[in-house]
């Protein structure tokens, strides 16, 4: 073999090496030192020296699409009245910081409709994206699961992907829409276990730990949402969707943003204008529900005059979730469902349940 050949793949086998070990044992909070790299090295049984490091960690850190960075380069003895510089604070730029990945664990840990087995597997795989360290600490011995009689859709990840099948080929599909019975078990909401619904598929979405399909009955004018754990049996169709402009109120296309600020607790209907009194502290939570689109008028009171466009249905489970905060003042028919709502809620606790 060329010897210059020998020393190239010599060098790129170096580079290789020193960006594993890198990626195994560094990230930014927690670097390495360039004898450090050269001990880990060494214990892999390949036999280099300083220089030859140094020279592979110079191509690394210069190279803008790498990610080995090192915070400085420090200065060593003098050899050959040159002064030779080694690294310190060597690290590799990890795709995901154990926060991140916390982050996404905890999210995956706590969702409500993911099924046990599932959820597992996707945390190991969570955790194996981190270095060492990380994996380390966040491994399946480490991380309070949940109990694994919660009841659960184990479709769920085959909806997920026949569902984004269809939204991508803008196809419709024919599903059982079930609901989760005191048998912990689903039913078909229409008692016949053959009985299919024509939908059409536009997005999928997660509201309160549950997923979601934003979708349309194809027999109606209007747009409707279904929790996904509660769909069975999906099945594609060569069917082209329903075009958005043919539906109730979006003519002009579908905003996510905005159906979602419209549809907090993903009920049924219309937005409808509602305006209500909320007391101060009540604010933070109010725009953690509804985000920008509520607004507010400071009261002489010190309370707030509030008005959103959200279902009347959705506005009520919310209301009556904060009846102590805040106050119904519009539509009518919503402020007598309220009043109706306490009244028996009251009457519940003082008699017979009824």
């Amino acid at each position: 073999m060329d010897m210059s050949k020998e020393k190239e793949n010599k060098k790129k086998y170096v580079i290789f090496k020193m960006v594993q070990i890198l990626k195994d044992y560094s990230d930014r909070e927690h670097p390495m030192l360039q004898k450090d790299l050269v001990r880990r090295l060494h214990d892999m049984d390949y036999t280099t020296d300083r220089s030859t490091v140094r020279r592979a960690l110079v191509d690394l850190t210069s190279d803008p699409d790498s990610r080995v960075h090192s915070y400085a380069n420090e200065t060593h003895e003098e050899i050959d009245s040159e002064r030779e510089y080694y690294f310190s604070g060597i690290y590799y730029d990890q795709e995901f910081t154990e926060a991140e990945l916390r982050w996404l664990i905890d999210g995956i840990l706590y969702s409500r409709n993911v099924p046990h087995a599932q959820r597992d597997i996707l945390i190991e795989k969570l955790c194996s994206l981190g270095n060492i360290r990380v994996q380390k600490h966040m491994n399946m011995k480490r991380i309070r699961r949940l109990s694994e009689e919660e009841p659960m859709n184990e479709q769920l990840f085959d909806n997920i992907e026949a569902l984004n099948k269809a939204i991508e080929e803008e196809k419709k599909v024919t599903v059982i829409y079930n609901y989760m019975g005191p048998d912990f078990k689903l039913h078909p909401v229409y008692g016949d276990p053959n009985y299919h619904q024509l939908l059409n598929p536009y997005a999928m979405v997660v509201r309160n730990g549950f997923y979601f399909l934003i979708c349309n009955k194809d027999n109606h004018s209007d747009m409707t949402h279904y929790r996904i754990d509660r769909i069975t049996d999906i099945r594609l169709t060569d069917q082209p969707i329903k075009p958005y402009r043919h539906l109730d109120g979006f003519h002009d296309g579908l905003n996510l943003q905005e159906y979602m600020e419209h549809n907090i607790n993903m009920a049924f209907g219309e937005p409808s204008l509602i305006t209500f009194i909320a007391i101060e502290n009540a604010i933070p939570g109010i725009i953690d529900t509804f985000g920008k689109g509520v607004s507010f008028s400071r009261r002489n009171d010190g309370c707030y005059d509030c008005s959103v466009r959200v279902p009347l249905y959705d506005m009520e489970l919310w209301a009556m979730q904060n009846w102590n905060k805040v106050l119904v003042t519009s539509p009518p028919e919503l402020v007598q469902r309220m009043e109706e709502n306490l009244r028996e809620g009251l009457e519940n606790y003082t008699g017979d349940l009824a």
